[in-house]
């Protein structure tokens, strides 16, 4: 089953005409983990936002169908609120309400995608903490974002993720601020949550170590546009575009920061 399709999306900047996306299409079957790399600019995250249906003020897009599983979510108003979609983001304490217990906003998540009561939300919120492996889930659940730390707001923010039952996960940067082992613990979660759920991901990263170990396949981005997509191992050992063999020949983590990247 296809997760997503992404179809001739392209975007651009209302003001100026200045194009951000260019005929970008993707697809992501069941299970599998796809990667979106590309240098600052390239429209990394600015795919991932209009795929949400939350591209920021200023962009708008001109074109582009959404498909989830087969079913047209092209409108954005519907695509973001879709419990179909769950983003995890890059900063996690920027995505975290800093005056609410963490365990309250997974249960508000629960109760808002699986209709279930105030008591049973938190019960299932406190279950959610001990599945991406927090120790103490119940002591955890009490804290504040603030409280925690980077790695722990991440797993929160996976939990969150689960809470949703999305067909669609889209992991932007979500290692990017952690330091290597968290980072390694963080995408080993992201890996079981599909290996559990079968969804789909859309991993955004700068990081082509990370793509080469956690992506079934990979889609380059160069200045708006898809030059390459095919299995991670085939472009990784015979890649056709010259953007792809210069990102690889020279062995470089990607810029990151990106903006409108």
């Amino acid at each position: 089953m296809t997760r997503l399709s992404i179809e001739s999306l392209s975007v651009e900047v209302e003001s100026s005409g200045a194009r951000i996306l260019d005929d970008v299409s993707l697809t992501i079957g069941a299970g599998e983990i796809v990667g979106l790399v590309g240098e600052s600019g390239s429209g990394k995250s600015m795919t991932s936002l209009a795929t949400m249906g939350i591209l920021p003020r200023g962009l708008r897009a001109t074109s582009g169908r959404f498909l989830v599983d087969g079913i047209d979510v092209t409108d954005a108003a519907n695509r973001s609120v879709s419990s179909r979609f769950a983003m995890i983001f890059q900063n996690p304490r920027d995505s975290l309400n800093p005056l609410m217990r963490v365990g309250a906003q997974i249960a508000r998540m629960v109760s808002l995608h699986q209709g279930l009561d105030r008591k049973a939300a938190q019960a299932e919120a406190v279950d959610l903490l001990g599945r991406v492996h927090i120790a103490d889930p119940a002591a955890a659940a009490r804290k504040y974002p603030h409280q925690l730390s980077g790695g722990m707001c991440q797993r929160v923010m996976v939990a969150m993720a689960l809470a949703c039952r999305p067909s669609l996960l889209i992991a932007d940067e979500p290692t990017t601020a952690l330091d290597v082992t968290v980072q390694a613990q963080i995408l080993d979660l992201i890996v079981e949550l599909v290996e559990q759920t079968g969804c789909g991901v859309l991993l955004v990263t700068h990081d082509l170590g990370v793509v080469a170990e956690t992506c079934d396949r990979v889609n380059v981005l160069y200045r708006g546009d898809l030059v390459e997509h095919g299995a991670t191992a085939e472009v990784f050992a015979n890649p056709q575009h010259e953007y792809t063999r210069y990102l690889l020949e020279s062995g470089r983590e990607l810029e990151v920061g990106d903006g409108a990247a």
